[in-house]
């Protein structure tokens, strides 16, 4: 009798270890398709974090430092390393003009009214004279009564920058939209005339905020940092990754005396947010964003786990 026990013992022991297996093995499995169809997401919001852990941030703080002490206060930005949330800055409390950088949770506004009134397309309208702006893109060269399709004009908002494109979209976006991705983003935007007045860590907040799917959905936020990745624009903080890492960033400028380029750094493993903004030049500014860009991940890229007594 106790041997038929044993071995029925030995049979559900068995039975059960399969079972975990091939649930761990699905579960890898699925947690793997999500992984390939939300590549720009936080692996946290698909599973458990797989992200390697840093520690010593010091030298890389020291690294920093000796790079931008004669800046002053005419450069500014903000590093956060995503996997622990440790962050590293200067001037990062410092307000400046959005500049172009306000189209990013613009554009989130125009998702989050789909996502509201369940839109699975997106509507073609014609370029209204109000929505004309020649200050940077080509789109209002098509001029008023031009046919355009709103996510062609969202791709313009963002990889080129595009103010036509950017205006057809905030003019159709309802003001409930805006207050919501606002009010999800906890950050208090300050006006003063027609500039939006924001830091480089309150930008940061915005870059997370689609990292983590945490205002719009997975499959939005996958949408938008798609996009992102796609920018016209590869001379600061581009510059400073090697090719073939992958970078969602937003570029800024107003007039030619402020320069911004904000964006998450998808090193493999151990990603990263970086937000940068100078007031000097244009040659200045890419030579400053390029070198602190590389600097950055040169370090976040190389240095190895130690434990210590």
């Amino acid at each position: 009798m106790k041997r038929y026990i044993f071995l029925a013992f030995c049979l559900l022991v068995s039975v059960g270890t399969n079972v975990y297996f091939f649930a761990q093995n699905l579960r890898s499995s699925e947690f793997e398709k999500s992984k390939k169809t939300f590549s720009y997401l936080s692996p946290r919001v698909l599973s458990d974090n797989n992200n390697d852990i840093l520690i010593d941030f010091l030298p890389l703080r020291t690294k920093l430092h000796e790079l931008t002490q004669d800046y002053d206060m005419t450069f500014a930005y903000q590093f956060e390393y995503l996997p622990t949330g440790n962050s590293l800055g200067l001037n990062e409390d410092v307000k400046f003009s959005a500049a172009s950088l306000i189209k990013l949770p613009v554009v989130m506004a125009y998702y989050h009214q789909k996502e509201r009134l369940k839109q699975s397309e997106d509507p073609t309208v014609t370029i209204a004279p109000d929505d004309i702006d020649k200050g940077y893109g080509d789109l209002w060269t098509k001029g008023a009564g031009a046919p355009v399709n709103l996510l062609d004009a969202v791709r313009l908002s963002l990889t080129a920058s595009d103010n036509t494109a950017i205006m057809m979209i905030a003019h159709r976006v309802e003001k409930k939209d805006f207050d919501a991705v606002y009010e999800g983003l906890d950050i208090d935007f300050q006006q003063v005339g027609n500039e939006v007045i924001i830091t480089v860590q309150q930008y940061a907040y915005i870059l997370k905020s689609l990292y983590f799917s945490s205002v719009l959905t997975q499959k939005d936020s996958q949408a938008i940092l798609t996009m992102l990745t796609q920018t016209d624009f590869r001379d600061k903080l581009v510059a400073g990754v090697p090719a073939g890492i992958m970078v969602a960033h937003k570029t800024g400028q107003l007039a030619d005396q402020l320069f911004q380029d904000c964006g998450i750094v998808f090193l493999p493993k151990r990603p990263y947010i970086l937000c940068m903004v100078s007031k000097s030049d244009e040659q200045s500014t890419a030579r400053r964003m390029k070198d602190l860009s590389k600097t950055i991940y040169d370090y976040v890229s190389t240095v190895t786990n130690e434990t210590k007594d």
